[in-house]
């Protein structure tokens, strides 16, 4: 789990900007509440399968170089499924973000160095590229099903998506992917979010 105390450090020339994430100007922030979600079903080879996200919100924020085309969120969430009847599954959560009008040759989503207090050295953060009107997913975590324990989940706060280069509409979704699996055959579920605007 990650501490909402965590920062982003981007490179600037020769020097280094530290940003915290939600510590800006209070009216420039904003903060978005969103619903919780839920996917119940049994498999057609017989998993029972109970997907849940719970108190996801996302605080989208303007660019500290005070331009249009840069924009940043942070989300947090609960992502947690009870399964039955199975072998193996993984977890895969994240963030479907999208831009209307690339304006850069290319969409980075936190591509800069992420610190979270609770890790002894920085994440990197992929940098990904977008065509105009592209969306990619932008993948948080991804954990292993325990079969013994019948559960698997994960916990974000404060994790930033960082988008540049944006002229257009920029919009942000969550999702989690959950496969599992037994001796019958495998099956992929998927939970998806309310979407959100990030400027």
């Amino acid at each position: 789990m990650v501490s909402k105390t965590g920062r982003w450090i981007t490179g600037a020339g020769v020097g280094l900007t530290a940003l915290m994430l939600g510590s800006g100007v209070a009216h420039a922030d904003t903060t978005v509440q969103l619903p919780d979600g839920e996917q119940a079903l049994t498999t057609a080879s017989g998993v029972q399968v109970d997907l849940t996200r719970t108190g996801e919100q996302a605080v989208v924020a303007p660019s500290i170089a005070g331009n249009g085309l840069s924009r940043t969120a942070s989300v947090t969430g609960v992502v947690f499924a009870k399964i039955g009847n199975a072998t193996k599954g993984m977890l895969t959560t994240g963030y479907l973000v999208g831009c209307q009008v690339d304006l850069s040759g290319g969409l980075t989503l936190g591509g800069d160095v992420w610190v979270s207090p609770n890790s002894v050295s920085p994440e990197i953060a992929p940098s990904i590229k977008l065509v105009p009107g592209g969306v990619t997913a932008v993948p948080l975590d991804t954990k292993q099903l325990d079969p013994a324990a019948g559960a698997v989940g994960i916990a974000y706060a404060g994790r930033g998506i960082q988008v540049s280069g944006c002229g257009g509409f920029a919009q942000a979704r969550a999702y989690s992917t959950l496969t599992v699996a037994n001796q019958q055959g495998s099956t992929e579920v998927t939970l998806y979010g309310q979407p959100f605007s990030v400027g």
